[in-house]
């Protein structure tokens, strides 16, 4: 797999690494919207607030956080806060890549 075929993301699980739930249970939620406040992302004819670098999901039952490797590059602060907060809170963060393979579309792969 190269880097042409492949985009980095970082899944941040919302079980910490002592098997708690994360709490409150919209924290996915609370830290896109810090992310909108730092990369100023305001997209046109959508009147919530979003964006395509930080999607909250829910995983195997349990809320995450994908983040988009480009975050890294559009805005270092914005990717260190995150890491930060990950650290701080003791939640997983995988790194994963989607990759495009013609007809099967874009898929999620662990690395590990």
């Amino acid at each position: 797999m190269t880097t042409r075929d492949s985009t980095e993301y970082f899944l941040i699980n919302g079980l910490t690494r002592h098997r708690k739930i994360f709490r409150p249970g919209d924290w996915a939620e609370r830290l896109m919207g810090v992310i909108i406040l730092y990369v100023g992302e305001h997209r046109p004819g959508i009147h919530i607030a979003s964006t395509r670098l930080a999607i909250p999901v829910v995983d195997a039952g349990l809320k995450c956080l994908i983040v988009s490797g480009e975050l890294r590059r559009v805005c270092p602060e914005a990717f260190d806060f995150i890491v930060r907060f990950a650290e701080d809170n003791d939640l997983p963060v995988d790194v994963r890549f989607a990759t495009v393979d013609g007809a099967a579309g874009p898929s999620l792969a662990s690395v590990g």
